[in-house]
């Protein structure tokens, strides 16, 4: 028989939130462009238009979601992933409270720090990204901004999701 001290870690790993489980996205969207390189191209999507060369200091740049993803790609650019989690819901403590309120500190913190550690994988994906006009996210609430980097096939396509919190558009992370 197994006791209750034995079963929480596992226990506790099991039910992590989903936006922690989403954090890991900024390494993953590599991995997930990786794979649709090297199969056969077949993606869906729209034409990309170039982005905003709005940067994430600049007054407005978070007021439509294509601006912030600018602004997340220009952050990421900098190599500093402090201004990249300020960017994201899991940095901004009143987004959190709105959107993710089960989160632990625990959990927030190694969201926060995989943010962190991931700004540089994140800078080399994002190279030469081309954003289209963003659209209807699968959450309530959140808008989807597809685009293209340099390095994709076909109609190949991914999205960066946004959420709108005191009046910004903050990367999000939802539910897989």
């Amino acid at each position: 028989m197994t006791t209750p001290h034995a079963m929480s870690p596992t226990a506790r790993r099991s039910s992590w939130p989903w936006v922690i489980a989403g954090a890991v996205v900024v390494v993953a969207a590599v991995v997930v462009t990786l794979a649709l390189t090297a199969g056969d191209g077949a993606g869906t999507g729209s034409a990309a238009v170039p982005s905003t060369t709005a940067g994430p200091d600049q007054p407005g740049a978070l007021d439509t979601p294509e601006g912030a993803a600018a602004s997340f790609v220009a952050a990421a650019r900098t190599g500093s992933g402090d201004k990249l989690l300020g960017l994201a819901c899991v940095g901004r403590p009143a987004c959190v409270h709105e959107h993710a309120a089960e989160v632990t500190g625990a959990q927030l913190t190694e969201a926060q720090d995989t943010i962190r550690e991931g700004v540089y994988e994140l800078a080399v994906h994002l190279e030469g990204a081309e954003f289209s006009s963003a659209v209807a996210g699968v959450e309530p609430g959140t808008k989807d901004v597809p685009y293209r980097t340099p390095a994709m096939t076909g109609d190949a396509y991914l999205t960066l999701t946004f959420i709108r919190s005191d009046g910004d558009w903050l990367y999000f992370v939802p539910d897989a």
